[in-house]
Formats: C-alpha cells, structure tokens, sequence
C-alpha cells in the first residue's frame, strides 16, 4: 500500500513533489520461455519483419503468441512522444487468476534501434488498482533514463483501490509479489517476440507500496531482476496500521485541541528548524545531522488562550508520539512486533498534513489514518467501523494472515544475492509516512542472517535529509538518477557510492544546490570550508 499521487506537469527528470490530493486514486521460470517461440512474432510476421516497420505499424501488426500463465492480449496502441517521453508501443493485456483477481498490465516497446536490451518492472503505490506506466508521476519518478527500456506494469491484479480485495488470498497474493511476477514473465515474452531477442537485464523500480513490492521479489523470486531499486518502502503495512492506530492516530483524532493545522505545522517546522539546522556544521535550513536532533517545542506552549502562534499540551503530546516508536502487542510475520518512530523534519515538508493531520480534524483524511482503518474495517469485516472504536490486539490471526501474504520482512536475500542481484534502497529521512527506522531494522536483520560484509556486497541503503514522503523538502527538487546508478552497478561492478542530489533553479537545469548522497546511518556534513552549494564542500558523517 502508501500512495499514489501525481505531479501533471512537474519536470519528469526529477524527483518531485506529489500533492496529497490523489492519495486514494491510487510460476513459470524463465527457462519456460524457450517453449514460447521467442524469435516468433506470430500473426503478420517474425520480428525482423516488424523491426523493420514504423513503430505505429509494428505495432498495429504484432500478434503474440502463447503466453505465460495464460496471458491474454486486449489492445495494443501508440503513444505519441510528450515532453521527454519518446513514441512506444503499448501492448496491453490480462490475466485472470481467480473470480477474484483479475490481473490487467501494460508493456511499453520503443523502438527497436532505442530499445537498450532491458526491462524495467515499475511498481504502484497505496493499495494498486491502477497501471503505473499510465501515470504521468510514476514516469517522472523513474526519470528519462528509462526510456530506453521496456517498460512493464500491472495493477497488481485488481481495479479498486480500497482494501476490500484483501479477503481473497489470491487477491492478496497478487498484490504482495505475484502480479509482479507473472507480468514480468509476459513482458519478457513479449520483448522478445517484438524484438528477436531475449532481454540481457531485468530491473524493477519502486516507491512506497511499489518499494515493497519489489524487496519482496527478491525475497520470494530471487531470480526475476538484476537490480531492485526500493524508495521509501512500505515493507511492514501491518506493523503501521495495528501500531499507529491506537496510539498517535487515535491521540490526534480524539480531540480537535491534538490536531494540527497547516499553520500550526508551519510553526512548528521554524522551531524545530532553528533548534536543529545547525547540527550538520552549517545553517541551511536542512536538518542533516538528524539523530542528534532532540527539540521539543515547551517554549511554543500556550499560556492562555490558544492562537496560531501556539501549541496546546495535545498538539505538543501529538508531535511526541510522531518521534516516539510504538508496541502494540500484536506479533506479525516473522516475528515482527512495534513500529519505530518517524524522523526529524517531515513538519517542513507536506507530509505531516498529508499523511498524519489531513486537512481537518473533522475530515479525518490524514492517509495513515485512513489506511489504519481500512486494514481495521478488512479484519473487522465491517465497512463502516471508524478507527476510534478498534482494538488491533482482538484481532492478531487476522493481521497476521495479512503480514504473511504481504509484509517484506524475510531476512534471507541469500538467493538473490547468489545469483548476482543488486538491492538500492533510497529513503527521505523526514519521511512521516513509512518509518525509514523500520526499513534500518530490517536491513539490520539481513545482516544479522548472511553477515554485514556479504550484504555490504549486493545492497546500500541511501538517504537524502529533510526529504519526505511525498518527495519535498528543503531541497527538492531531486534528480538522482538511481536507474543509472543500479544499471552501473549491475554492469560494471561500480557501487552507487559517490551519488549527488542536486536541486535546479526553477524552471531550468542550472545546479544551485549539491549533496552527496550519504549511505545511511551517515548524513552530509558541512566541512567548515568551501562553496556551501557544491557536494565537495560535506563529507558524508556519523556524527
């Protein structure tokens, strides 16, 4: 799950902003495919047939042969180009697994002279049910560097994108990593049937929901990819809504006095970002040096009336419960217990309205606590409960079904480390919808399971300070260019170990600001000297 959203218009080169307003909008082996006639296009004629045509008559033309877990094609069309995105052939199709999950997905084509030899899986958001090449953001977020590839994506295999689904296990299943799986499985096929050729890598990339997916390819299909990019993943959703409900959801709910306005977040953010700026050798407006940031805002307490130059003793409690970690005695899959807090800096992004105080206290419309109570209404089996009213400890075989099919905490990677995969995990660190802590734990236990110095050598974790959820912050906009990065990796053993976000002037592609993207737990450190603008002028740090 975690959210959808678009950004119409916004530079598709660079990580930017999603407004909270879309927030709900959104086994064969490879081996098989040697049975599937790859070099044979079917219909019209082979591949150097179709190669040899316009796209758009190519295109028209193509009939695909058997294809992998009775795959059927629907349609296939033309996208004309539109600002960085080049002409492609849309080949779309369904798969139906169950009177309960239909599975309908999209592989683009482009041309064969621009065509790169790779797929690249793109991942959803917040509970699927939408195709994410069809979406302008999801084509921002993977950046131009991914319009050589061929592109595949699913709505992981079903059309509502609500939790009601959740009942079916093979609904669930669908969701957690088989859609993904089996429309990889036909975008491969059908690569190579368009093209003559098999693809020679498979990468998939991912944010929130999309991120999960794709950790969890490489715990339950460790052969499907090369390189798994994960951003801000929702790896452990049942941990968030049982942890989260009772405790800071029900807190700043409960009363009008604990919610927080869009002012009252803003003011809070100043003070926190006085408190704290400073903490990374330079007062820039971006908290860096995150752990040792322990502001608490009593000096913003009222003492009379409450006003917007303010914090009620509830609003002040709300904003401890965000930095708290929670225990809600529930145990999921693999042992998995509590949630972790959130970092220091989402107030001076957009997700604390976004994702913890909404847009009213009447609303209720925050998306965790809208998440929370859907998984609530999904146990409870009652579509009208409210949050308010659940007790997550009445229910653990019920979340720990959900976990089971869902949850991407299985530490053993070994297969997918052995068979030469590569895992980049990005995160915001203000990020105020899925706790960066949770996804350090895990990584924890990775380690724990094959040995720091075998992870050391497929997967990095990187972060980006004073960014959220929702892709802002003190720096945004972002243009790192992670599918470069992996495909470096991948190819020529080139670690993502010396990656910069750069922030452009408005509008242009002129750098204003540079930071070295730090492999966490170490953060950029200004080193007291030097252009303040320029990456070599910080030193990724600890302390």
């Amino acid at each position: 799950m975690f959210p959808k959203k678009s950004t119409a218009g916004a530079p598709r080169n660079q990580l930017s902003p999603k407004p909270a307003h879309r927030l709900w909008l959104r086994w064969a082996s490879w081996s098989a495919l040697a049975a599937l006639g790859l070099t044979a296009c079917g219909g019209d004629g082979g591949s150097a047939d179709l190669m040899a045509r316009p796209l758009a008559e190519a295109c028209t033309s193509y009939r695909a042969s058997a294809l992998p877990h009775n795959a059927k094609v629907t349609s296939t069309e033309i996208r004309k180009p539109e600002s960085t995105l080049p002409e492609v052939c849309i080949v779309r199709g369904e798969i139906v697994s169950s009177p309960e999950s239909t599975i309908r997905w999209a592989v683009e084509l482009p041309q064969g002279r621009q065509w790169n030899g790779k797929t690249l899986t793109i991942g959803g958001g917040a509970f699927d049910g939408f195709i994410p090449t069809d979406d302008p953001w999801y084509q921002m977020l993977v950046g131009p560097s991914a319009n050589p590839y061929v592109k595949i994506s699913s709505d992981s295999g079903h059309q509502v994108q609500s939790f009601a689904w959740g009942n079916s296990d093979v609904a669930l299943r669908n969701h957690a990593f088989d859609a993904n799986h089996y429309v990889l499985e036909v975008g491969t096929a059908i690569a190579a049937e368009f093209y003559g050729k098999r693809p020679t890598r498979r990468y998939h990339m991912g944010q929130s929901n999309g991120g999960r997916s794709g950790l969890a390819s490489t715990q339950k299909y460790p052969k499907d990819y090369d390189g798994v990019i994960v951003m801000e993943p929702a790896i452990s959703q049942q941990a968030h809504q049982v942890n989260l409900g009772p405790t800071v959801l029900r807190h700043i709910f409960s009363k009008p006095e604990n919610w927080l306005s869009a002012e009252k977040i803003a003011l809070y953010a100043r003070a926190e970002t006085a408190a704290c700026d400073s903490l990374d050798g330079l007062k820039d407006g971006i908290i860096g040096n995150v752990e040792a940031c322990h502001y608490v805002p009593t000096d913003l307490l009222c003492t009379g009336a409450e006003n917007a130059s303010c914090l009620t003793p509830g609003q002040i409690e709300s904003i401890r419960l965000i930095y708290t970690s929670h225990d809600t005695p529930v145990t999921l899959a693999n042992g998995a217990r509590g949630y972790p807090r959130y970092g220091r800096g989402g107030a001076a992004t957009s997700d604390w309205q976004a994702y913890m105080f909404g847009t009213s206290f009447e609303a209720r419309d925050s998306f965790n606590f809208m998440a929370a109570q859907e998984a609530a209404r999904l146990v409870e089996r009652n579509a009208n409960l409210s949050l308010l009213d659940h007790d997550p400890t009445k229910f653990q075989a019920e979340y720990f079904r959900l976990a089971q099919m869902i949850d991407a905490t299985d530490p053993d990677l070994s297969a997918f480390a052995g068979n030469g995969g590569k895992l980049l995990i990005w995160y915001g660190v203000s990020d105020a919808c899925v706790s960066m802590y949770r996804t350090v734990e895990y990584l924890d236990s990775v380690r724990q399971r094959l040995g720091a110095t075998m992870v050391q050598g497929f997967a990095r974790m990187l972060t980006s300070p004073s960014v959220g959820h929702n892709l802002d912050g003190a720096t945004e906009p972002r243009a790192i260019d992670l599918l470069a990065a992996m495909d470096t990796w991948v190819e020529k053993s080139a670690a993502p170990d010396k990656l910069i976000d750069t922030q452009f002037a408005p509008g242009g592609s002129t750098p204003v600001l540079q930071r070295p993207v730090c492999e966490y737990p170490k953060f950029p450190r200004y080193n007291g000297t030097g252009d303040p603008s320029k990456a070599e002028s910080f030193t990724c740090s600890a302390t």
